[in-house]
């Protein structure tokens, strides 16, 4: 996990440094990432971490002095500062899930609501839109011609193509079959 998050780091500082252009993005990102873990195998755990953290604060600190309302250089041109760090925090977020991070209930459901309503301004953002609404601790879910309730992490899973982090099977089995058919 570390590895992935520490190849997002060179992506962003190659934005910094104006670099972006060299990097390596045959295969997409999917590509990218995959190049980027595998180079990071050869490190051990702590030169991983360590090369993260100290990566991550050049690049947090960069972007301070930005501020959230400028912009940097991304692969697909100038974006707004404010939409990527929106968009690395939907990535803790995931990942955080990935790893089961434990956190206090009241912590937790707040967490899912945002990431829910963060999800579906994502979602639009990439143009894909989702026929859904947030209704208290459900989502309601319209797909061809249907309407589903959803809890939050369903819908997350949905979301983020992730129906691996439901921990029920019919819940997982579910959301497999609303993605294959969304």
């Amino acid at each position: 996990m570390v590895a992935h998050l520490s190849t997002d780091e060179v992506y962003n500082q190659a934005g910094l440094d104006g670099t972006i252009d060299e990097l390596p993005f045959s295969g997409g990102l999917g590509g990218w990432n995959g190049r980027g873990v595998r180079i990071r195998r050869g490190f051990s755990p702590l030169e991983t971490l360590q090369e993260w953290e100290a990566r991550q604060e050049r690049v947090r600190r960069a972007w301070g002095k930005i501020g959230v309302n400028g912009t940097i250089r991304t692969s697909v041109g100038r974006y707004p500062l404010r939409l990527q760090v929106w968009h690395l925090a939907r990535e803790y977020a995931i990942h955080a899930d990935d790893i089961e991070v434990p956190m206090p209930a009241a912590e937790r459901r707040a967490q899912l609501r945002w990431r829910v309503a963060f999800g579906l301004f994502a979602a639009e953002e990439e143009g894909e839109r989702v026929d859904a609404r947030l209704d208290g601790d459900q989502v309601l879910l319209r797909q061809g011609g249907r309407e589903h309730e959803l809890d939050h992490e369903m819908f997350i899973a949905y979301l983020t193509n992730r129906p691996q982090q439901l921990r029920h099977v019919r819940q997982r089995r579910f959301v497999k079959q609303l993605g294959a058919t969304g």
